[in-house]
């Protein structure tokens, strides 16, 4: 840490209280756009600057990152179609992916939401963190390209 960014910290602690005074120097601090800052944003600014080079080697040395929680996955159908709802969560089964069932049929203000978002999309379909990703071809392919995997999971 070069010694304007300590300088920089030091400022930044001294912003910390709870005073007038240091209410009206965070906010010129904020105006000036906070040449003051923690030690940790001082070090993501360089960090930033310099393409995460360090940042993403840090990482890499550090404790492994936490598993990610899947999105959330949908299949929504009304009941006349429910016998093609098997066909789309087989896939997703296959897949190891969780996923819920809707049932449509006496929900019409959520009937309307789905047939707004699904982009033209025919019932069943999947929604993958609330985005439409279709029916059982689109799934398929999905599957068969990895793409569904990254989605659910990032």
């Amino acid at each position: 840490m070069s010694v304007l960014d300590r300088v920089r910290a030091a400022g930044w602690r001294a912003l910390a209280g709870d005073g007038a005074v240091a209410q009206k120097a965070r906010a010129l601090n904020e105006r000036l756009g906070r040449p003051l800052a923690s030690p940790e944003e001082l070090a993501d600014r360089q960090a930033f600057a310099a393409g995460y080079t360090a940042t993403t080697a840090k990482a890499a040395t550090g404790p492994a990152p936490a598993a990610r929680e899947p999105a959330p996955v949908i299949v929504y159908f009304l009941d006349k179609q429910k016998r093609d709802v098997p066909r789309l969560t087989e896939i997703l089964d296959t897949q190891h992916i969780p996923y819920k069932t809707m049932s449509l049929e006496d929900d019409p203000a959520a009937q309307a939401a789905v047939r707004r978002d699904s982009g033209g999309y025919r019932l069943p379909v999947v929604f993958i963190a609330g985005d439409c990703v279709g029916g059982r071809v689109e799934l398929v392919n999905l599957a068969a390209s990895g793409e569904l995997k990254k989605k659910v999971f990032g």
